[in-house]
């Protein structure tokens, strides 16, 4: 018997935007471009744009007429394919496709005890080592970002270390941070010699700069000068507000996102105007302040929105979005780091931002925990399945199987439960047995079989190493540094 009408499936979609709100935030940043202007501290930014067209006053001040913005957005590339160490494409950024890493530059290593509370300790580059093993095993964390700053060593060469360390130890691709320019250079010189040269480098799109504006309103020296180089390089580059509601932005998620849109923006003409088509993608971390604590705030709702505002607006830009999730306020990992944890991961699915960083970051990303990367990780798995939505076709309404069991029958041993039973997920941490069974494995509540894996994983795994040419450029690099 067949059935009529039947569709496939339809995954589940947030908007927290209709059209007409897309296009009122829009020109409310067109707005805020023509009128206030943002201040640009970069001498060659400024000739860039007042011969582009764009109106400079008392001496860096900036206004854009909405010409250079709507043409600068139009020369965006809407998709950036990003590979692997060995330049295999491993992420394609585009549409909703969403793909999960870490943080960077923790100060802090929370470390779970296996009696006793979590020890918050500084990062070694062993701790690192071991962050960057752990990442390269899971099989839903897609990218990696530095996630610490090694204690024990020299602060004028934390960042070379850290991408040292990173192209070493994991194969997946990077996202990267650096203080300035020529540590800017050094990381994308690195790169390349693991790529082969920089032509490769390109080619394979390996590696992806995190920048930020000077909220509110302004691009500092070294941000500027960081947005140039890799539009020079044509390597992508995400260049994000990170300003606090009530503090550095205004208090409305509204006004927020008019700033933080036009921070971006004004750092995107810049860029294109540099080298027109260069990969970029669009983001903010818009947070409010907590005015009880005085904080910043990763596990409030409010976040949230305006994460899923965000990869909206860049979507309706034509460009690909970065986002946040796998991050917490709290101060250990306990019930809080999990509820806070799994909003953002179901979030950040349902909005479909497509880099998604800061996977395991604690104490509104003072503190980075290897358990809360690893339960991110299980919890990114569940909602893939989610995201499956539900199937409906002739085959999967199982009419005939109804039939043939009919009133109190049942469907044990039937081909197609024999057939599609391993199509629901499975965990791997979560636990389904019964108490019994739980009893005899050890009884170990999540917490401890989130550490346990952690140990196991950096213990035993050890990524594909690097060629002996590889690895030879790189101390190359690093050796004339320190010299």
């Amino acid at each position: 018997m067949k059935a009529a009408n039947t569709v496939s499936f339809q995954s589940p979609q947030f908007a927290v935007l209709s059209d007409n709100q897309l296009e009122t935030l829009h020109q409310g940043t067109l707005e805020v471009l023509r009128r206030t202007g943002v201040r640009f501290h970069h001498w060659e930014a400024l000739e860039m744009l007042e011969y582009a067209g764009a109106f400079i006053s008392d001496g860096n001040l900036v206004r854009f007429p909405a010409r250079l913005v709507e043409e600068t957005i139009a020369s965006v590339p809407a998709r950036i394919v990003m590979c692997d160490r060995n330049g295999e494409p491993a992420m394609c950024l585009e549409g909703e496709k969403v793909y999960f890493g870490t943080g960077s530059d923790c100060l802090n290593l929370l470390e779970s005890q296996p009696s006793g509370p979590d020890r918050c300790r500084r990062f070694s580059i062993d701790d690192l080592v071991g962050g960057y093993r752990l990442c390269d095993a899971l099989p839903e964390i897609s990218f990696v970002m530095s996630i610490g700053i090694p204690a024990d060593v020299d602060p004028d060469v934390s960042y070379d270390v850290q991408m040292a360390l990173m192209l070493e130890h994991t194969t997946k691709p990077i996202v990267f941070v650096t203080n300035d320019v020529s540590s800017c250079r050094r990381a994308i010189d690195m790169a390349a010699a693991v790529a082969g040269d920089h032509k490769a480098l390109v080619e394979q799109q390996h590696i992806l700069l995190y920048s930020e504006p000077s909220s509110p309103l302004q691009q500092s020296e070294t941000a500027v000068d960081k947005l140039l180089l890799m539009a020079e390089h044509q390597l992508p580059v995400v260049h994000s507000p990170g300003p606090l509601m009530g503090g550095t932005a205004p208090i409305t998620l509204a006004g927020g996102l008019v700033m933080s849109m036009a921070e971006i923006l004004s750092g995107l003409v810049v860029h294109q105007l540099m080298s027109p088509g260069a990969p970029f993608v669009f983001g903010a971390g818009l947070h409010h302040m907590d005015m009880k604590s005085a904080q910043i705030c990763y596990g409030g709702p409010e976040f949230q929105l305006t994460k899923a505002a965000v990869a909206q607006m860049g979507r309706w830009y034509g460009m690909p979005t970065w986002g946040y999730a796998g991050c917490s306020d709290a101060k250990t990992m306990d019930e809080q780091a999990a509820a806070e944890a799994m909003q953002s991961v179901l979030m950040a699915k349902l909005t479909g931002a497509n880099l998604i960083h800061d996977v395991g970051y604690m104490e509104s990303g003072l503190s980075t925990s290897f358990e809360m990367i690893v339960l991110t990780d299980e919890l990114i798995a569940m909602t893939n399945s989610l995201m499956n939505g539900i199937e409906v076709t002739e085959e999967t309404l199982m009419l005939d199987e109804l039939h043939e069991a009919g009133p109190g029958g049942h469907f044990l041993n039937t081909e197609a439960t024999m057939a599609h039973f391993r199509d629901f997920w499975y965990p791997d941490l979560l636990s389904r047995e019964i108490r019994e069974t739980w009893e005899e494995r050890g009884g170990l509540p999540l917490g401890a079989r989130l550490t346990e894996k952690v140990q196991t994983i950096i213990s035993n795994h050890r990524p594909e190493p690097l060629k002996e040419g590889q690895k030879a450029g790189l101390e190359a690099i690093l050796q004339r540094i320190r010299s």
